[in-house]
């Protein structure tokens, strides 16, 4: 039987490079009304054993073990607002400050609180998260907001979709065989069997983009998108005896969002709505929560 052959598994629509900083960066935002997102600290992961509610489907009212991330997401601080206009070379910045001004749309600047969650860090960041609306609408969400509290359950609720982005795990320096998956050369091979089996052709005399070649594996920025928000509430209901390992005491509100999210535990993560969510959703009905051999129920 012939032996499959692939030169390499790496996607070509990645890029490989580390991200300019730990707070991650969002590119867009959804065409929604109100505050888009809100910023959390992974803490770890859980088992939740759930129900299927999606009538069309053959495990239909059966229980299911889901894997879930827990996120902590204390308040934010809302500290200004910036106006952008669309010029043509790109968005600016026409005003930033306590007040709006008429523009094309509005990002509003947060005042992060990781003193309050439980981490040993104390200073903290200005991010910048999106609000959907016309000039009246932010206009008034400032004047009644600026310098207050705004907690997740403001914005989001339990069985919404959502769109995590953040900084993965950096993994320092690889080889082309873990960082693409290229395939080992046969040990008859001289020299090397970690190595790309061909630089190229000879003409044009230089080395295409497209080989697999050695560097930064990890910290990366990226996005998952329609992660469906399990449950919201306070620390106190979900956290085991003796702490989160790695993590400590969950202080403030929690998020537990479905499968796994990118990044490290501690690392900071935005949350965004969801910017291209399914026509069909059908969440799942919690029954208990499986934490370190604990069980609960919200």
């Amino acid at each position: 039987m012939v032996k499959e052959g692939r030169p390499r598994r790496g996607s070509l629509a990645f890029v490989r490079k580390r991200a300019r900083s730990i707070i991650p960066r969002v590119r867009s935002w959804p065409e929604e009304t109100g505050v888009l997102g809100f910023l959390g600290y992974k803490v770890g992961m859980v088992t939740v054993m759930g129900e299927i509610t999606n009538p069309h489907s053959r495990l239909k009212g059966q229980e299911i073990a889901v894997p879930a991330t827990v996120v902590e997401v204390p308040p934010l601080i809302l500290r200004g607002v910036r106006t952008y206009r669309r010029t043509p070379y790109g968005a600016r910045v026409i005003s930033e400050g306590k007040k709006p001004k008429e523009g094309d749309f509005y990002r509003l600047l947060f005042e992060t609180q990781p003193k309050l969650a439980g981490l040993p860090k104390k200073s903290s960041e200005i991010i910048e998260i999106g609000f959907g609306g016309d000039f009246e609408s932010v206009k008034n969400f400032v004047s009644e907001k600026m310098g207050k509290e705004i907690r997740v359950d403001e914005v989001f609720q339990p069985g919404m979709l959502v769109d995590v982005i953040g900084v993965t795990k950096g993994k320092g320096f690889a080889g082309v065989v873990k960082r693409f998956g290229v395939a080992l050369i046969s040990h008859k091979a001289e020299k090397s069997r970690r190595k790309v089996g061909s630089l190229g052709p000879w003409t044009p005399k230089r080395t295409p983009w497209q080989v697999p070649m050695a560097g930064q594996l990890g910290f990366f920025l990226r996005t998952e998108y329609n992660k469906e928000i399990l449950a919201i509430g306070n620390g106190e209901q979900i956290n085991p005896s003796g702490g989160w390992h790695r993590y400590g005491l969950i202080k403030s509100q929690f998020m537990l969002l479905k499968g796994s999210v990118p990044g490290a535990i501690k690392r900071p993560i935005k949350i965004r709505k969801a910017i291209r969510s399914p026509k069909s959703f059908h969440p799942i009905k919690i029954k208990e929560i499986v934490v370190r051999k604990e069980v609960k129920r919200l």
